[in-house]
């Protein structure tokens, strides 16, 4: 089930384009469109992961989905992603990084991104999921929001992976000097999570047991958990170093009402050459990077699991 989508990100981008226009010095411009280009790869990235992560659990009643979650906590923030609730209460914290040309992480566990010509050093992306769950872990204590069996709170579990673009290239260490394993390409992650739990120690069978949940109760604990958003702003401005009389941005303006269909909340995007019905921009993105696939055709989800595999 789907329980928070995707924050709009175009107040930021008209935002640094209005910057554009404002007298700059070389060092500011150059600022200015490094914000704008990691911004949409970002964008970009997130796409990707939630198209991944919603085609397999948006209708279910067994998992909850939240994508870009903010969360603030005695001065700290967290933002998050995307995060999977199952009725078992284990809440699966992902970090979605878009590195287009690739990563590598060495024996030490630092990360390393290709920029096109050589390997220069990025901050953790493992590291920062923890600080994510140990701020979501206090939010939930604090706010009293876990389910709950005979007055007592069930039990959360977190569990922290990296998912990084299906075409990018991640150089590990040799196998048995560090696990990795917790860094998945996008399209890999529903396959890691069923083998896991399709192959659980006693241990999990037996915690899983006493605090299964209903697909009710998971609801409620997704959505009091997204009712905790705190929708921020970066104040670009100031970050970058431009005088205020000429960078101080409109406010930005509420998001659109969702435009009328009779097929769902997501503006369409095309056809499915299958049956003829309208399909999403998501469903138009994984159809073309999966064009070998699907031959090089727009289909409809239900049509996806019908075509034969090339």
């Amino acid at each position: 089930m789907l329980i928070k989508q995707r924050d709009d990100r175009s107040g930021d981008v008209a935002v640094l384009r209005r910057l554009l226009e404002q007298p700059l010095t070389a060092k500011q411009r150059f600022l200015i469109e490094r914000e704008l280009k990691c911004l949409d790869s970002g964008v970009r990235g997130e796409d990707s992961s939630a198209y991944y992560i919603e085609f397999r659990y948006r209708n279910s009643q067994n998992w909850a989905v939240i994508h870009d979650l903010r969360l603030e906590h005695e001065g700290f923030s967290a933002q998050i992603d995307h995060l999977l609730i199952n009725r078992f209460l284990e809440v699966y914290v992902l970090e979605s990084k878009n590195y287009y040309y690739g990563i590598k992480i060495n024996p030490e566990g630092e990360f390393l991104a290709w920029n096109g010509k050589s390997y220069v050093g990025i901050e953790s992306p493992v590291e920062q999921n923890r600080r994510h769950i140990e701020l979501l872990e206090k939010v939930i204590k604090q706010a009293g929001i876990a389910p709950t069996r005979l007055g007592i709170p069930l039990p959360v579990t977190f569990r922290s992976y990296v998912m990084v673009a299906p075409g990018a290239r991640v150089d590990r260490p040799i196998k048995g000097k560090l696990d990795t394993s917790m860094v998945v390409k996008a399209d890999d992650l529903m396959k890691t999570i069923d083998e896991r739990l399709d192959s659980p120690s006693p241990a999990f069978v037996f915690a899983a047991l006493t605090k299964v949940v209903s697909a009710e109760t998971l609801e409620s604990f997704a959505k009091a958990l997204a009712f905790k958003h705190k929708r921020g702003g970066i104040d670009y401005a100031a970050k970058i170093g431009v005088p205020l009389i000429a960078a101080t941005p409109p406010p930005l303006a509420a998001p659109p009402p969702p435009a009328p269909s009779s097929g769902g909340s997501s503006a369409k995007a095309g056809v499915c050459a299958g049956c003829g019905t309208e399909v999403d921009s998501k469903v138009v993105y994984f159809c073309r990077i999966k064009k070998e696939r699907f031959g090089g055709k727009i289909l409809c989800r239900e049509c996806q699991g019908k075509y034969p595999q090339a």
